[in-house]
C-alpha cells in the first residue's frame, strides 16, 4: 500500500511538472479593432506603437471605433466570428444597416523558440452614410500578428477599405 501511495505521489508530481509550463505560457488572446474614418484627410497608420491608451488616442484623431474585441483562449485553427450590426429604421425608404460582420481563421505557427500567430478571413462592411449605402465584401488575407508578450506593444493594420474609410487592426496578447 505504501509503495502504491509513493507511486501515485511521483505520478502526481510528474503530472504537475507537465501542466505547469503550459499554464506559465498563459492564455492567448486575439484582439481585433475596427475603425471608421471621420476626418476626410486622416490617414490610418500601418502600425500604432504603445499601450492600448496610446492606440486609442491615435485612432481618435480621425476615426471612431466600430468595435473592439478580445477573443480569449484561442487555439490553432479556431474560427473567430465577430458581428456588430445595427439595423435602424430610415423614415424615407425603410431600413438602414451599419456594421461589420467577420469570420476569421486563426493559425498558430509558433515553435519552442518563437511565437507566430496569423489571422485572415472574410468580412462584410455595411455602411449607410448620408443616404449612400455600401455593402463591401472584404477578403482579408492571412497575415502574421504582433505578439505583445514579446515586449513590443503594437497594433498592426490587417486591412483597410478606402472606399468606406474602414480599417481593421489586430494583435495578440497573453495573460
Amino acid at each position: 500500500m505504501i509503495k502504491m501511495i509513493g507511486k501515485l505521489c511521483v505520478l502526481a508530481t510528474f503530472a504537475i511538472a507537465i501542466v505547469m509550463p503550459a499554464q506559465a505560457a498563459g492564455t492567448t488572446h486575439v484582439n481585433v479593432a475596427v475603425f471608421h474614418k471621420t476626418v476626410a484627410d486622416y490617414e490610418f497608420k500601418v502600425s500604432v506603437m504603445g499601450k492600448f491608451s496610446d492606440f486609442i488616442a491615435e485612432m481618435e484623431k480621425g476615426s471612431q471605433i466600430i468595435f473592439l474585441n478580445q477573443t480569449s483562449g484561442i487555439k490553432n485553427n479556431d474560427v473567430i466570428t465577430l458581428n456588430v450590426d445595427v439595423l435602424s429604421e430610415d423614415h424615407s425608404d425603410g431600413f438602414k444597416d451599419n456594421g461589420v460582420n467577420c469570420s476569421f481563421s486563426f493559425k498558430d505557427d509558433s515553435t519552442a523558440d518563437n511565437t507566430a500567430y496569423a489571422i485572415g478571413g472574410l468580412c462584410t462592411i455595411l455602411l449607410n452614410d448620408h443616404g449612400v449605402r455600401e455593402k463591401i465584401k472584404a477578403i482579408i488575407p492571412s497575415d502574421y500578428l504582433p505578439d505583445t508578450s514579446q515586449g513590443v506593444d503594437v497594433w498592426m493594420m490587417i486591412y483597410e477599405d478606402k472606399k468606406t474609410g474602414t480599417a481593421f487592426y489586430a494583435n495578440v496578447t497573453k495573460d
